[in-house]
């Protein structure tokens, strides 16, 4: 299924931008030339937090892994995912500041066997009692019969998680899935797959190729 949202700024931050707006111009006609300011750089702040461009991936291939956000590569490694496979994966963290775009996308197309929200904490994602209880989104999908994983963990600057798109049980590669603020996402993914980045490198979401994984022999 196809999951398009276009607009300049997402609409998940349509309310935000709107009352301060409104308390700009509120404060600008009774006088409050300070407030108005304060009002005014909120606005445009929040405005900048949702803004929701088009990203162009750096290549065509049906078997690249694309960066799900943009943010920097904090951890890769081999750690045994045990909640949902049992076994030896790929993980790759990728860390997400308050000023970075927000915009989530599907790396690569999958099938969803599951997406489950966890209700939490906002502790610093550079904690490692964040992964158990901070505020998440656990996908589990499949790509061509290979398991993935899918964490997005709230950070301690923003308050929510947001669903731009319904639960398809298909997605396609670049679409626009989640909305995180401040945060972190992690991606589990088989041992084989080849990776061209490395720790404390910046990505882009939906942009950078960050591996592939490797055709069946």
């Amino acid at each position: 299924m196809v999951c398009r949202k276009t607009e300049i700024i997402a609409r998940e931050g349509w309310a935000y931008i709107a009352v301060f707006a409104l308390l700009f111009c509120l404060t600008l006609f009774l006088g409050f030339s300070f407030l108005s300011v304060v009002f005014a750089i909120l606005t445009l702040l929040f405005a900048y937090m949702f803004r929701n461009p088009e990203r162009v991936p750096d290549e065509y291939d049906d078997m690249s892994i694309l960066s799900p956000i943009d943010g920097r590569v904090k951890f890769i490694g081999k750690v045994f995912e045990d909640k949902y496979y049992n076994k030896e994966m790929l993980k790759i963290s990728i860390v997400n500041s308050l000023m970075d775009l927000s915009i989530q996308r599907n790396p690569f197309d999958m099938s969803i066997e599951k997406s489950l929200y966890i209700h939490g904490l906002n502790i610093d994602v550079d904690s490692k009692k964040a992964d158990l209880l901070n505020e998440r989104v656990e996908v589990r999908a499949t790509f061509e019969n290979r398991d993935i994983l899918i964490k997005t963990v709230l950070g301690k600057c923003a308050r929510n998680i947001y669903k731009v798109c319904p639960n398809f049980k298909k997605v396609r590669q670049g679409d626009r899935y989640l909305i995180v603020l401040n945060g972190k996402v992690e991606l589990f993914l088989p041992l084989e797959c080849r990776l061209n980045i490395s720790e404390n490198e910046k990505v882009k979401g939906g942009e950078s190729i960050i591996g592939y994984f490797m055709h069946d022999k």
